[in-house]
């Protein structure tokens, strides 16, 4: 399809915490009122590709069972095994996944944005999406601190774009930070990470940051480094803290799991030997994956909003902790379907995390400006 830029009428560029809102203004002729709901998706995949817990094309039909009931229209996988990036080169996972899970379980539906790895790390994140909602526009590495930091630049497929010419974009970051104790390493990832975006945004558009940050507790430097600026219009929020309002800072979730027993992501299997002895054990125990997101996001500043109480950890009935996801005590899990938290349970350690968002059609053109992109 033809790519659309902004149009002349978003104006210039003012202080973005304080933004007109246009999206109800009078809509142009031959457009028409649509909402559509976008699913997002963050899954560390456990070395996807490594041999430990097998070929990929013996995990390909557990991620399938997930996928075709999480049905998620941008997907991130954490933790994949590192690999050659040109499309159709031997070995990229990129494609094996779009190829072998996504598009049978969700036929001709998915493509992936470039992924890199000029850190030359032993893992790679990739972002997969669905092209009938969204095209790609660019890759953009932020940060290369052990792993590359990449962001991504899509559009949304607007029925209304041939007419108004005036695109709705959304940015997405994908991370996957340095594990265990100290929490020094990742703090200083995240904080330049941070830090970068700041530099390059006056104010952050529609703008999603998620993945594995391997986090024990919001105190850590690095958490705190999303969550809580000098400036409140470059401020992203943990959706379950805000605007959910389901939890209350500080959390200490190593040390105090059962107050979060829900969003626990790690682990989703009790032994260190079954069904494998890939990844960490003992049950649901911490909270490292996250889905942060923008105040453009939170307000529906610019046509996507985030559906309140959306978030969910997939799996996680709150019952999970020291114990397998699929496990009948101490209750039965009836929060998935079995077949899915089977699945769950023999291909990652990691619970995947989600949440949804509505996106309306633009209708009159007129939308706020996307903050500049400085550098």
């Amino acid at each position: 399809m033809v790519r659309f830029s902004f149009s002349c009428s978003k104006g210039t560029q003012g202080n973005s915490s304080i933004v007109s809102n246009f999206i109800d203004t009078i809509a142009k002729p031959n457009t028409v009122n649509k909402l559509d709901t976008v699913t997002v998706m963050a899954y560390n995949v456990l070395y996807y590709g490594d041999y430990c817990q097998g070929t990929p094309a013996s995990l390909d039909n557990y991620f399938k069972t997930i996928i075709g009931f999480a049905k998620p229209d941008l997907l991130s996988c954490e933790k994949v095994y590192t690999f050659l990036a040109t499309p159709g080169s031997n070995g990229n996972l990129a494609d094996e996944i779009v190829n072998n899970v996504l598009n049978t379980s969700l036929p001709d539906q998915y493509a992936y944005a470039t992924p890199s790895n000029k850190t030359g790390a032993k893992n790679m994140q990739i972002l997969f999406y669905n092209k009938r909602k969204f095209t790609y526009v660019k890759t953009e590495t932020i940060v290369g601190n052990v792993t590359d930091f990449n962001m991504y630049q899509l559009y949304y497929n607007d029925t209304n774009l041939v007419v108004t010419h005036d695109t709705t974009f959304l940015y997405v970051l994908v991370n996957h930070t340095q594990s265990g104790s100290p929490s020094t390493i990742r703090d200083q990832q995240v904080t330049l990470e941070m830090t970068t975006l700041r530099n390059k945004f006056f104010g952050f558009p529609n703008l999603i940051n998620m993945g594995d940050f391997n986090t024990s507790a919001s105190v850590e430097i690095g958490y705190q480094s999303v969550i809580n600026p000098a400036d409140s219009s470059t401020m992203m929020y943990d959706p379950p803290y805000y605007p959910d309002k389901l939890l209350q800072y500080p959390g200490y979730w190593d040390a105090s799991p059962q107050t979060v027993a829900s969003f626990l992501t790690t682990s989703t299997r009790s032994s260190a030997s079954i069904p494998n002895t890939c990844g960490t054990d003992g049950g649901a125990k911490g909270w490292y994956d996250h889905i942060f997101i923008s105040p453009w996001l939170v307000k529906g500043t610019n046509y996507i909003t985030y559906i309140p109480g959306s978030y969910k950890t997939i799996g996680n009935d709150g019952n999970r902790i020291g114990v397998d996801i699929n496990a009948n005590f101490p209750v039965t899990n009836i929060s998935t379907p079995a077949p899915v938290l089977d699945a769950l349970w023999q291909f990652s350690n990691k619970y995947p995390v989600m949440l949804k968002l509505l996106v309306k059609a633009n209708r009159n053109g007129v939308s706020p400006v996307d903050p500049v992109e400085r550098n």
